[in-house]
Parts: structure tokens; C-alpha cells; sequence
């Protein structure tokens, strides 16, 4: 598993989290379903309180739906965060050559700001209310590929290219067998109109609005300039 603390995220934390709460990501391989029941059976011999987990809106959702009911068998109460792809991990491929890899055909995603997403985890970390509980977390903007290129370009952050890609081949999901097919599937929905849609759930159940990603962009550069391998996993 990844620890988010791993991630940029870490850099938004103002609260400390107790150490028997794992705060996880799923990484996005073709191990991660075995890594995440070895996890949750480790976590039950270990004492963990409480698995706050990022979840996914995208095709992803297949294998964290499966890696959810594991959990519920396990009796740990958890909390799950689905988003869409937090956007902000396009700098680790942006700041490398320039190119921004579209594997959602140019489908619109709803943007979530990381600092928003750790206001709720700290909110929900031992807080009996938000057991149990899966919510579908977004901001209130919808962007496509070619948006977030716009943003960037005004904002002194040039792209040269947007390359066409797919969800299997950007995350080196190679292996032949029925869960890597069916996300292929759900991936394919993108292009015939599919879209995961903005939600209220951060705002009805903890109080939360998101900045728009070009206020990110603006405000968190000494966040985001400065990469961890992890945030590609988000």
C-alpha cells in the first residue's frame, strides 16, 4: 500500500493523525488487490482503529469496491475518499517533458482541490460519524485535458503537447484477466459520453468548498514543484 503521507498531501496536514488510524492509497498495478487484502488482514492482526483510504469515481472503482467489501469482513471501521483523478498529479508528468497524457478522451473530470481532501480526512479520523462511509468527493469545476492545458499556458506553466493515451497502458496494467478487461471497458466509457459528475457530498457532510485548479496552480507552487513518485497514484 501506499502511505498518503508518501504523497503531496502530506504537505497539507495541520492536525496530527493518531498512529493506529492508516491513512492508505491503492496503488494503480496489477498487484494491487493482493496488496490491499495483505494489507487489511496485517491491519487486523496489528490493532489499526480506523483504514482511511483514497477511492476512485474512474474506473478504479472496480477493484476499491472489491478492496471496501474486504474491509467491511474485516470489522475496522473505514472511511473512503472517491475522487476523480486528483489533477494535480499531472505536474509529476508535466514538469518532466511538457506532455500531458489524456487517457479519458478529452472527457471532463471533476477537479478537487488536496488541500480540501485533507481538511475532510482530518475531520473524519476517529470520528465515529464518518465510519463506515464512502463519499464521492469533488469540486465544483469540470475540466477536460485541453482545460487544464489552457490553465496551465496562462499561468506560466507551458505545455507542448497533449498525447493520447489509455487508462491500461498509463497505469502498466498488462495482465490478461477479467478485472484488468472490465476497467479497460469502464475506461472505453469515456469515449462514448461517460463522466464521473461533481457531488456535494464534501460540503453536505463536512463543511468544504474546493479551490479551482487554477487557484491551485497559483497559490500551492512550492507544493507542487517539488514531486513524490507516489502522486501518480492519486
Amino acid at each position: 500500500m501506499i502511505e498518503i503521507n508518501d504523497t503531496q498531501l502530506k504537505n497539507y496536514f495541520t492536525k496530527k493523525i493518531d498512529k493506529d488510524i492508516a491513512l492508505v492509497l491503492l496503488p494503480k498495478n496489477q498487484n494491487a488487490l493482493t496488496i490491499a487484502k495483505e494489507f487489511v488482514l496485517n491491519a487486523m492482526d496489528s490493532g489499526v482503529k480506523q483504514i482511511i483510504k483514497i477511492g476512485s469515481l474512474g474506473p478504479w472503482r472496480l477493484m476499491h469496491s472489491q478492496f471496501d467489501s474486504f474491509i467491511k469482513e474485516s470489522s475496522i471501521p473505514y472511511t473512503s475518499f472517491d475522487i476523480a483523478p486528483l489533477m494535480s498529479h499531472i505536474f509529476i508528468e508535466q514538469y518532466k517533458d511538457k506532455v500531458l497524457y489524456d487517457y479519458r478522451h478529452n472527457a471532463p473530470a471533476p477537479y478537487l482541490d488536496p488541500r480540501c481532501l485533507v481538511q475532510a480526512i482530518e475531520q473524519a479520523a476517529g470520528n465515529k460519524v464518518h465510519y463506515n462511509k464512502n463519499y464521492k468527493c469533488t469540486g465544483t469545476e469540470q475540466y477536460t485535458i485541453t482545460d487544464i492545458k489552457s490553465v496551465l499556458d496562462r499561468t506560466n506553466n507551458p505545455v507542448e503537447k497533449i498525447e493520447n493515451t489509455h487508462n491500461n497502458k498509463i497505469h502498466k496494467m498488462t495482465a490478461d484477466n477479467q478485472d484488468f478487461t472490465m476497467m479497460s471497458r469502464l475506461a472505453d466509457n469515456y469515449k462514448k459520453g461517460w463522466y464521473p459528475q461533481i457531488t456535494t457530498d464534501l460540503q453536505a457532510n463536512f463543511g468544504l468548498s474546493s479551490r479551482t485548479f487554477e487557484q491551485f496552480v497559483l497559490q500551492d507552487q512550492d507544493i507542487y514543484s517539488i514531486s513524490h513518485d507516489a502522486d501518480r497514484y492519486l
